[in-house]
């Protein structure tokens, strides 16, 4: 009966993470409307306020960096129909050290089953830009094959496939993008 129960609880809970929705707001000051969409606080973001559409994406590097990307850094998006969107920051992203602890397994020991664990540090960065309609459009309509971003190493980037994490920050994109259009 608790597996049934463990069961429900997870479909339920991933219906919920996968069905987040627009949320609109009115700005407090101003009476503004504001519609945002929100992936995992703010690894995803996309914004509408006064026909002005932000999007926000953090990305992560492993390791401890100090490296600063400056205003106008370029971030390019290959979609599946064969076109690319190339987004170019507003703004300066520095870097944000966070840390992350992961099991590395089990191993019998003297007291018993007992697990390893280990810990290392990445550095986190968000990147805004401002999307014109068309953009928004073009990432609703086709879904994202690859994503180029810069590596802290001057001139040089990386690129991701859309698997693992960025499979899910992908989905979130054409999500929130689909979203946004419905406020247009």
């Amino acid at each position: 009966m608790t597996r049934k129960i463990s069961i429900i609880f997870i479909f339920f809970l991933s219906i919920k993470i996968y069905s987040q929705k627009c949320k609109t707001e009115q700005d407090p000051f101003t009476n503004e409307k504001i519609t945002s969409f929100d992936f995992n606080d703010k690894t995803v973001y996309l914004e509408i306020k006064n026909d002005t559409i932000t999007f926000d994406i953090t990305f992560n590097y492993w390791g401890e960096r100090d490296y600063e990307f400056e205003k106008k850094t370029e971030v390019s998006f290959k979609l599946e129909n064969g076109s690319t969107i190339v987004l170019t920051t507003i703004k300066k992203s520095e870097p944000k050290i966070e840390n992350v602890t992961s099991s590395n397994g089990f191993y019998q020991g003297f007291g018993g089953i007992m697990t390893t664990s280990s810990s290392k540090n990445f550095t986190a960065y968000s990147f805004v830009f401002l999307l014109t309609e068309s953009e928004l459009k073009k990432f609703a309509d086709s879904k994202i094959e690859l994503v180029r971003i810069p590596d802290t190493d001057e001139g040089e980037y990386v690129d991701l496939k859309a698997k693992g994490r960025t499979k899910k920050k992908i989905k979130a994109i054409i999500k929130g993008a689909n979203c946004i259009i419905e406020q247009l």
